[in-house]
C-alpha cells in the first residue's frame, strides 16, 4: 500500500469525491457482486489543513438478507480512539492534525455516538493518506450491498485539496 495521495488513491474505486462536498451527512449505497470469499472494503481520505472527513454507519450485508450486519463495530461504536474491527493503515503520514481515529459527539451521524475521524494534513507537500479498511465473508457471486454516510467538514475559504475514495480490494 502507497503512503502517498494523488491519483493512486482513486484506482478502483466505487466512489470518488474531491473539494469541499458533502457538507451534510450524505448516505452512499452501492451494489457489489463478489468475486472472492473475504473481500475488503477500504475507504481512503486526503485532508488538508482546513478540513476533516467524518465517517459514519458503514454497512455490509447481503443484498437478500439487509438485516445481518458483515462488518464488525460498522457504527464504530465499539471504539475509544481504537478503531476495534479495523484497520487503519499510513496514519503515520499525517504530519500534522489527529490522523485517523474515533470520535464522538456533534460531528457524528446525528450527533450522538461514535464516528471515524480523517484529520490527515500534510504539511510537507508530498501528499498524506490514511487507509481505513474492514474485510469481510463473502459468497462468490452474490450480490452484497454496502452503505455509508459521509460529512467534510471545511473550515477555510476557497479550494480544498482533499479526496475521499471507496473501493472493494
Amino acid at each position: 500500500m502507497i503512503c502517498t495521495g494523488g491519483n493512486s488513491i482513486t484506482s478502483g474505486a466505487f466512489i470518488s469525491l474531491s473539494g469541499t462536498n458533502p457538507s451534510f451527512y450524505t448516505q452512499y449505497n452501492y451494489s457489489y457482486v463478489a468475486m472472492t470469499t473475504s473481500p475488503i472494503l477500504m475507504f481512503a481520505f486526503e485532508t488538508d489543513l482546513n478540513s476533516n472527513y467524518f465517517l459514519d454507519s458503514v454497512s455490509v450485508t447481503k443484498a437478500t438478507v439487509p438485516s445481518i450486519q458483515l462488518l464488525q463495530n460498522s457504527g464504530f461504536e465499539n471504539s475509544t480512539t481504537q478503531l476495534n474491527g479495523w484497520v487503519l493503515s499510513c496514519n503515520a503520514t499525517c504530519s500534522a492534525g489527529a490522523g485517523g481515529q474515533a470520535t464522538y459527539g456533534t460531528n457524528c451521524y446525528l450527533s450522538t455516538g461514535n464516528c471515524f475521524l480523517a484529520d490527515c494534513p500534510d504539511t510537507s507537500g508530498t501528499g498524506a493518506v490514511v487507509f481505513l479498511g474492514q474485510a469481510f465473508s463473502a459468497t462468490i457471486g452474490v450480490t452484497y450491498t454496502i452503505s455509508f454516510r459521509l460529512k467534510m467538514a471545511y473550515g477555510g475559504s476557497g479550494s480544498s485539496n482533499t479526496k475521499f475514495t471507496a473501493s472493494i480490494r
